[in-house]
């Protein structure tokens, strides 16, 4: 039987180990440049710096982009040291070597340490992305051009924990081969350096743009090289970033989020309610050839089922009908609060003003008069159908991250759980917590602690369904509601999402840091009310903060 061929996660690795090997090996080579410098000459010991400098100038450029971030840290602090005895021609002043052997110690245990923790933790999350049960809609395609594979298997890594599927070519000459064979994709991240000639590079991707197909696809730029003559030759081919190595992958994914502005607007929920099922259906063809999402009443009696069940963005209402006329059913619909604010348009047949107006008064937004043109009563809907999403989403959604806010995330729990008691169904509820926010925040800044924020509210929404519900709860904590799943499959998806986030690694200036969450779920039936749900699903969240964090815990296991 033929050997298998190494999955996706094996070859990445691979290749990790292979470079945390060359780190040991120029850590070595340090040391020995180092126990050098006692007995050379002045000229000798020029040389020997200006080695010293070049060599920490490769490995923290390169260190904290493979998960090495304390590598970056103490490189840099050898490389500055080097370059301060440099300017001044040698002249080191006291110290120099004893900080420069120091540095190179910490150096060699940070590989130590990192080589076997960090990296076999980096090793365990690479994995497919999350299972369809829990996926997002249609992904991010991206093409990584990336001549060192390393660096381009490290960026696939890192873009697959943002939830892209990516593609890596190792020369601008394959782009437009790969496009023709594997298909389109949404943008490119571009290394410049190929063939030891940025020029050259620049005019592959010029004469790519020339193709009208590919002139709309965003190239980002993710390279070494800063000078002026780089960035105005990647200006004038229209590049639309220009990212220095190493990047905090959470600004390339809101770079991503930004050029590619790949948002596939939910379908329009419209709710069709009358008692002629043939006029219903008729309405239901035009609306849904239109994208839309609709579901008829012919039974007014069954208007808060439908309401509960289908949550819609607008109500398409009869006016007349036996048992309860239009006008009653606004009216009722008015008094339940978190619908108080839906879009009502009659659809009727009754041609008087006054009585339309009348109908109105009671509730209604709109009159459309039956018979309508389908291009009427399309325009009709969508118009106010988006208006009220978009009011919606500024009442219902944090600003910084555009999920749902604390006050709505608790209404749709509500909804949900009243939803699952009545069809006897089963839900989740995730209640998270980013671990030591206050240090983040200490430590580098609130506006980093803000980027972090936005990184792990973005893993969410693509590792998670759409059906699914995330909320910002304040701060640092998050809630999520998983229709449809019990305890075990809740448990799994916030592991997965847990480990991606904690292989994100962060940079701001010349430090480098990673972050992790901690999560409790509960799920229903095990808690029967939404108060019960929360209190479980923050009861297992603080087990998991008691038991060391970075950690998913089950309610089940939290009472045990």
């Amino acid at each position: 039987m033929a050997d298998e061929a190494p999955s996706m996660e094996e070859k990445l690795a691979q290749l990790r180990a292979q470079y945390a090997v060359k780190i040991q090996e120029q850590v070595h080579q340090l040391d020995l440049l180092l126990k050098n410098l006692p007995h050379a000459s002045d000229i000798e010991r020029q040389d020997i710096f200006a080695k010293i400098r070049d060599a920490t100038h490769k490995l923290a450029g390169s260190g904290a982009t493979f998960g090495f971030p304390d590598v970056t840290v103490h490189a840099r602090s050898m490389e500055q040291a080097c370059i301060a005895v440099l300017d001044t021609n040698g002249d080191a002043g006291q110290g120099i070597e004893d900080t420069l052997k120091q540095h190179c110690d910490q150096l060699r245990d940070a590989v130590g340490v990192e080589d076997q923790n960090a990296m076999q933790s980096h090793v365990d999350v690479a994995r497919p992305p999350a299972p369809q049960l829990h996926g997002s809609s249609r992904l991010t395609v991206l093409i990584v051009m990336e001549y060192d594979d390393a660096t381009a298997a490290q960026t696939h890594l890192e873009m697959d924990h943002f939830g892209f599927n990516s593609r890596i070519i190792d020369h601008p000459s394959k782009l437009i081969n790969d496009i023709q064979t594997n298909g389109p994709v949404d943008a490119i991240i571009a290394g410049l350096v190929f063939d030891d000639d940025e020029k050259a590079t620049l005019k592959v991707l010029e004469e790519f743009r020339k193709d009208e197909q590919n002139h709309a696809i965003p190239i980002v730029v993710h390279t070494a090289l800063d000078s002026i003559e780089s960035r105005l030759g990647a200006v004038r081919i229209g590049v639309k970033a220009y990212l220095l190595k190493p990047v905090d992958m959470a600004d390339m994914v809101d770079v991503l989020d930004h050029v590619t502005q790949h948002h596939e607007d939910e379908p329009f929920r419209v709710l069709v309610i009358d008692d002629d099922e043939s006029l219903a259906r008729h309405t239901e063809i035009v609306l849904q050839s239109a994208g839309m999402s609709t579901e008829i009443v012919t039974d007014p009696m069954e208007l808060f089922r439908a309401l509960d069940n289908f949550s819609p963005e607008l109500i398409l209402l009869d006016l007349y009908m036996p048992g309860c006329n239009g006008q009653e059913i606004a009216a009722i619909v008015r008094q339940r609060e978190e619908y108080a604010g839906i879009p009502i348009v009659f659809l009727s047949g009754e041609s008087d003003k006054d009585k339309q107006l009348l109908a109105m008064e009671l509730g209604g937004d709109d009159f459309l008069t039956k018979p309508i043109r389908a291009s009427h009563l399309i325009s009709s809907v969508r118009i106010r159908a988006s208006r009220f999403r978009k009011l919606r989403s500024f009442m219902a959604r944090d600003s910084m991250t555009g999920l749902f806010n604390h006050t709505t995330t608790k209404q749709l729990l509500d909804n949900e759980v009243a939803r699952v008691q009545r069809i006897n169904g089963t839900m989740a509820l995730a209640a998270l917590d980013i671990d030591h926010f206050k240090k983040v925040n200490d430590n580098y800044g609130h506006a980093v602690g803000d980027r972090v924020i936005k990184a792990l509210a973005r893993l969410l929404r693509q590792r998670l369904r759409s059906a699914d519900v995330i909320g910002r709860m304040g701060g640092e904590e998050f809630a999520a509601i998983l229709p449809d799943s019990d305890l075990d499959q809740a448990k799994q998806v916030f592991n997965q999402v847990r480990e991606a986030f904690s292989n994100i690694v962060f940079h701001t200036g010349d430090q480098s840091f990673g972050a992790t969450f901690s999560c409790g779920v509960a799920a229903f039936p095990h808690s029967g009310t939404a108060t019960e749900l929360s209190d479980a699903a923050d009861k297992a969240l603080y087990v998991a903060k008691r038991n060391g964090r970075n950690q998913v815990v089950k309610a089940e296991s939290a009472l045990d």
